[in-house]
């Protein structure tokens, strides 16, 4: 294992090393271009041999049985993409005004700053205090409370004399909060009824005992504000090669047709209709593969936190939209990719020309929507969330960004990156080396010896590796969903990988963002039973739960060899790093406003390693990035922007959208308006590329 020196100490025998290679032997100027250029086909090499590619490579995992729910051929499929897309932007959907897109209209993420911030909803015992901190005598965040408008000086969350250097003794910590960077959702409210063709539901508003501006104190309503999700919003371009969804994993690769848990949720069942037109419907369990996304999509219907109000139905979500136009509210470009044939703004209206019955009937299968009434339903209503999630799982097949100045260089432009993108690149792929020599492939050990300049360990393709930059991608956990592997321990001061083994989910990685109680992660409990693979793989009564591919890489029970320690405690989803440079904030917590703020974490080893070593990822302790790492590796991940994604292009164009944006029940501040753009994005409109997180450079 290459050894980590004190920080200062390097980085003067680094900068010697260029005043050397700068000045040249004798202490003469000598030009830094006389350098060798670094070679885009070595790099290219390198980046193939660690598993790197363009994501053109990658098909979309297969929905092997999907043929089962949707009437054969091209026109049902095309009919299910416009049911998707429709209803992920219709704001229609939400209690009070929120669509799916409320919360992914920028980059697929949310870039808003006002109202933002969630207290540690997900602590263990849970916080409700904002700007609350996890060290005695050390200053929260006084400022953070509901209806607060963060600003770039806010960031990090966890601020040190300097960030430059570890802090495992905490004793450089300035400021600390354990609050969330997230996305507001509806006002406090309890569920009463839809009214057919009226877009808002009824509900009774309550005083929101954690979401109001005088909070605890608040007496009346009118103090409430928009309640906020306990974890920062994922990007959905991309998320249908994740074989988990949710920062947690809790929706699941095994789409149940009702519920986000999957076979944690195993007595939910659909409806049938096995007869003729209006016989009674059956009920019938389903397991749908590789349909995370639809798992996903079927939560923030009913989640007081996000879209709905307390405890509204989802076939109560299906009654009011079927009786609506679809997107009722909402101009669509008639330009629109997938909405445009549709589009009622060619006669001045909003929405689209097709109901959103006859879209469900074009789609599905009858059996699936024309038996009887059950429960006081349809069974179109009764049946909604499978419609539902179904339906916006297509859709987000599409949202696809394989066209990034990465993806033309791996194909074979070599004027794709920068000279400076070409280091950053192998400062990503540079794995370091441990007691048996590099950890490298020779491919990118040569091109580092080529470089002419030093190079970094970011070891960064450890965890965001292949065409998709996450080790969560179904094409990395197919087979492996648990691992064995090392783990580390703290020596003097620093992280070193000891032979102590731990079994952890393949895909989750606890990187020490936030204390392990602040949030358990992947080691919480949904439904009742553990999320974790690798727990429900050491319950031998869970073995239910488990996926058919779901092994332990060692033998359990007694006279077994499986390790004692278990690594799944407040580790979080490996995320994707495409299009990064547009969907700050940061990490599960939203914590960290910039990417050089995000490499300055992993240059200290993180925040909270020392505290969450029983947890932590041994990966981390490999990480020994100096100064002038930071710029190229940074530069490097600006590479990762499709630029249809920047600018709004077909097949990331969408409907109008009002986006909430602060202020109080029955006093809230204008929306943000969300322009509709068609396939042509926001250069057809005259509007301005996406930027980053409050304008920040990266």
């Amino acid at each position: 294992m290459r050894t980590r020196t004190a920080k200062n100490s390097r980085r003067v025998i680094v900068a010697l090393t260029l005043v050397s290679f700068i000045l040249g032997p004798a202490g003469f100027p000598v030009a830094q271009a006389s350098a060798a250029p670094i070679d885009p086909g070595q790099v290219r090499a390198a980046a193939l041999a660690s598993g790197l590619n363009s994501l053109a490579t990658v098909p979309v995992p297969a929905v092997t049985n999907l043929t089962e729910f949707l009437n054969p051929g091209s026109v049902p499929r095309a009919a299910a993409i416009a049911l998707g897309k429709a209803l992920f932007w219709d704001m229609q959907a939400g209690s009070d005004g929120q669509a799916c897109a409320s919360c992914h209209f920028h980059a697929g993420a949310d870039n808003r700053a006002r109202n933002q911030l969630s207290p540690g909803l997900r602590a263990v015992p849970e916080d409700t205090l904002f700007g609350n901190n996890n060290f005695p005598g050390v200053p929260g965040f006084a400022l953070f409370r509901p209806d607060y408008s963060l600003q770039g000086t806010d960031f990090p969350f966890h601020q040190l004399a300097d960030p430059e250097e570890n802090n495992f003794n905490n004793r450089l910590v300035v400021a600390d909060t354990n609050d969330v960077t997230s996305s507001m959702g509806s006002f406090a409210a309890n569920f009463i009824r839809v009214v057919r063709g009226n877009p808002n539901d009824v509900g009774t508003p309550f005083v929101d005992p954690t979401f109001s501006r005088d909070t605890p104190a608040a007496a009346i309503t009118s103090e409430n504000v928009r309640r906020v999700e306990p974890r920062n919003t994922p990007t959905v371009i991309n998320a249908v090669f994740t074989h988990a969804n949710f920062w947690d994993g809790r929706a699941h690769n095994l789409f149940n047709g009702v519920s986000v848990i999957g076979p944690l949720d195993p007595n939910v069942k659909i409806w049938v209709n096995n007869g003729p037109f209006g016989a009674a419907p059956v009920q019938q369990q389903v397991r749908i593969p590789n349909s995370s996304l639809a798992s996903q999509a079927v939560g923030p219907p009913t989640s007081n936190l996000e879209m709905s109000f307390f405890d509204r139905p989802f076939p109560m979500v299906g009654r009011k939209l079927l009786s609506l136009v679809p997107l009722g509210l909402q101009r669509v470009d008639p330009n629109d990719s997938v909405l445009g044939p549709f589009s009622l703004a060619r006669f001045g209206r909003n929405g689209i020309v097709t109901p959103y019955a006859a879209l469900i009937a074009v789609a599905f299968k009858p059996k699936y929507w024309n038996g009887a009434n059950v429960g006081g339903f349809t069974q179109m209503e009764a049946n909604f969330t499978l419609f539902w999630g179904l339906a916006i799982q297509l859709y987000e097949t599409t949202l696809v960004s394989n066209r990034a100045p990465f993806d033309r260089f791996m194909e074979g432009n070599d004027t794709a990156l920068s000279q400076e993108q070409l280091r950053g690149l192998l400062v990503f792929l540079n794995q370091g080396a441990d007691a048996a020599g590099s950890r490298n492939p020779p491919e990118t050990d040569a091109a580092i010896a080529a470089a002419g300049v030093p190079i970094g360990v970011g070891n960064c393709v450890s965890c965001h590796g292949g065409p998709e930059f996450t080790d969560a991608a179904v094409t990395s956990v197919a087979g492996e969903l648990i691992e064995e592997e090392d783990t580390p321990n703290l020596v003097d001061g620093f992280l070193r990988v000891s032979d102590e083994q731990g079994l952890l989910d393949n895909g989750f990685s606890n990187i020490g963002v936030r204390p392990t109680n602040d949030d358990l992660g992947r080691g919480g409990r949904e439904g009742g039973f553990p999320l974790s693979f690798t727990r429900q793989a050491l319950d031998p009564g869970l073995n239910f739960l488990l996926p058919p591919d779901a092994e332990l890489p060692c033998t359990a029970g007694e006279g077994g060899n499986c390790p004692s320690k278990v690594q799944v405690d407040g580790a979080f989803k490996i995320p994707g790093l495409r299009n990064v440079e547009l969907t700050g904030p940061y990490f599960h917590n939203g914590g960290q406003a910039t990417l050089s703020q995000v490499v300055e974490f992993y240059d200290r080893q993180s925040d909270f390693g020392g505290l969450n070593i029983g947890n932590l990822d041994r990966n981390m302790a490999f990480i020994d990035l100096d100064e002038f790492d930071e710029e190229p590796l940074v530069g490097f991940l600006l590479a990762l922007t499709d630029d249809r994604v920047r600018q709004e292009q077909a097949p990331f164009d969408h409907p109008k959208l009002r986006v909430p944006n602060g202020g109080t029940f029955g006093n809230e501040q204008p929306p943000i308006e969300v322009p509709a753009v068609g396939r042509g994005g926001r250069p057809a409109a005259g509007l301005p590329p996406l930027g980053t997180f409050l304008g920040l450079t990266p």
